[in-house]
């Protein structure tokens, strides 16, 4: 079976999805996502619910996004985007932003 065969759903809604990536803008940035497989409503809908405030710059994080992560001590981290200008922390601490909470974080400690 071609991939143009294949029926794509939307694992929130179980919709069908018209192509991958799902593009869709929220507050005036782009994102593209390939995974999960979700449909432009309830990618816009997740987006609402779950994306935070760079620490850096105040614009949107949105869901799904890699990050770089500061720690703010006693085990609260601080999210900011991968771009050069909100990188501050470099490669050593990042994660990935989720639905509202930091996943896959990495600490990479220097010698």
């Amino acid at each position: 079976m071609s991939q143009q065969e294949m029926t794509l759903l939307c694992s929130d809604c179980g919709n069908g999805v018209e192509s991958l990536p799902t593009v869709a803008s929220f507050r005036g940035q782009e994102t593209y996502l390939f995974h999960p497989i979700v449909c432009v409503g309830c990618l816009n809908k997740t987006c609402e619910q779950h994306s935070t405030s760079c620490a850096n710059c105040g614009e949107v994080v949105l869901p799904y996004s890699q990050v770089g992560v500061l720690k703010d001590g006693g085990g609260i981290y601080s999210i900011v985007h991968m771009t050069i200008s909100c990188l501050t922390v470099g490669s050593a601490f990042h994660g990935f932003w989720g639905k509202g909470k930091l996943l896959d974080f990495m600490e990479i400690e220097a010698c």
